[in-house]
């Protein structure tokens, strides 16, 4: 503005001064105004260019980047817009590898298979993963609420204020109930602003779910417990039995056949336990190979009911065979389906009183099974998911009475398996058992 004012001034005067003005200094004084003139407008240029160049530093902060500082200068000051434009390029770039490494780390976090909270130390979330949602069963995002009112669990509340209050990394087994039974392991551990150690900023919660692993631990427990019960029981026997035969009793006939017989039973126990465990090994080993042929059913089955028609005559109970239409032929291996079927008939003879057990197939949803089903005592849904563990039984008592080995299921299970199939069991108190082989790849006929 003043400059437009000094420029309207200094005209006035030019158109002015050659009426009271000699030659000499009108040339002078014109000169002068000339030089102030140019002056002027290049003074008024500079702030024009200076107005544009206070501005681009706006645009950045905003972050419009992509607006150039368009400036045809030369010299210092069109080096200097040059570089101002550099800087913009520059920081554009900078900040979308920033942003590009930052989405990666949020995608990576949000999809890893272990649950992670970053929670400050007042308490609230700051980051959840999807995988805290299902471990917990939560469903809202938990970003901005804390985590008393999110989880409720008073013993996660305990670990992060440990760590808020000792600077120390904590790590433990955590139980949960809801929505099920679950172990974890928490692992809790202190971070600090810009990675700086100084004044806590919050706490890094890491959950793992150790369900399965503390289930394969009771298992291994629960095998090493009963393997060297069944195996000390049928020891201690035949010890017991032969050094009572070489105290004296071998001379006492009656007795001394008695146990022998005896000796011979727990033998046969013995080797029939060792057997089952060797089997189990080797189907688990993948040592046993299935060679699958096309077989008659009728015929397997058939071979099955002779080698357990006197078990069952002695009990008085059937052995009935229903096979269903298109289903005469199974793709298999022989001798492992007969194994089978072999234990799995037995068993069910073993639990059963009164009635007897039938071997037949059906269809269900365009798949065909084949099922072994007895009228026996039942088993109580509880017991049904452990069904095929080692060693596992139901009526610990009466199976032992019955010379099983609780390793029967197990090896049904795992040849079930190693054929491509699936077995599942239905069961009723008091009405029976029915074990069901589901054969996906069958084609009805």
């Amino acid at each position: 503005m003043k400059a437009e004012l000094l420029k309207s001034l200094l005209l006035s005067f030019l158109i002015l001064s050659p009426l009271i003005l000699t030659d000499v200094k009108y040339y002078l004084l014109s000169a002068l105004l000339a030089t102030v003139i140019i002056s002027i407008v290049k003074i008024s240029r500079i702030e024009r260019v200076m107005k544009k160049i206070i501005e681009s530093p706006s645009s950045l902060i905003s972050g419009n980047f992509r607006k150039e500082l368009l400036l045809k200068e030369k010299g210092t000051i069109g080096v200097f817009v040059k570089n101002i434009n550099g800087i913009a390029v520059e920081i554009e770039e900078r900040l979308k590898i920033v942003k590009e490494e930052k989405d990666n780390m949020e995608a990576i976090i949000r999809n890893m298979s272990e649950g992670l909270m970053l929670i400050d130390k007042r308490g609230k979330i700051i980051l959840s993963n999807s995988a805290i949602n299902k471990i917990f069963g939560i469903e809202s995002a938990m970003e901005g609420k804390t985590l008393i009112e999110t989880l409720r669990n008073a013993e996660l509340m305990e670990i992060t204020g440990d760590v808020v209050e000792n600077e120390t990394t904590v790590a433990k087994e955590v139980e949960i109930t809801y929505p099920k039974e679950t172990y974890l392991m928490v692992t809790a551990l202190p971070f600090y602003s810009y990675g700086i150690k100084g004044k806590i900023s919050g706490v890094v919660l890491t959950v793992h779910d150790i369900t399965r692993i503390k289930h394969l631990e009771e298992i291994r427990k629960d095998f090493v417990a009963n393997v060297s019960h069944e195996l000390k029981t049928p020891i201690t026997a035949i010890k017991g039995f032969a050094e009572t035969l070489l105290e004296g009793a071998i001379d006492d006939r009656e007795n001394a056949y008695k146990f022998l017989e005896t000796i011979k039973n727990h033998s046969e126990r013995l080797n029939t336990l060792v057997n089952d465990l060797l089997t189990l090994s080797s189907i688990e080993m993948r040592d046993i190979k299935i060679e699958k042929i096309n077989v008659n059913l009728n015929n397997v089955i058939d071979s099955v009911f002779t080698t357990l028609r006197g078990k069952a005559e002695l009990k008085g109970l059937y052995l009935n065979k229903s096979i269903s239409q298109g289903f005469q032929e199974i793709y298999t291996d022989k001798d492992r389906l007969v194994q089978i079927l072999i234990n799995l008939v037995d068993n069910g003879m073993k639990f059963t009183d009164h009635g007897g057990v039938t071997v037949g197939t059906e269809w269900k949803d365009g798949k065909g099974i084949l099922y072994v089903d007895d009228t026996g005592v039942g088993i109580e849904k509880r017991h049904l998911s452990r069904l095929g563990e080692r060693f596992y039984r139901v009526d610990r008592a009466r199976s032992r009475e019955l010379g099983g080995t609780g390793l029967g299921l197990a090896i049904v299970k795992h040849l079930v398996v190693a054929h491509g199939w699936k077995m599942e069991i239905d069961s009723t108190m008091g009405r029976g058992t029915k074990v069901k082989i589901v054969i996906p790849s069958l084609t009805k006929i």
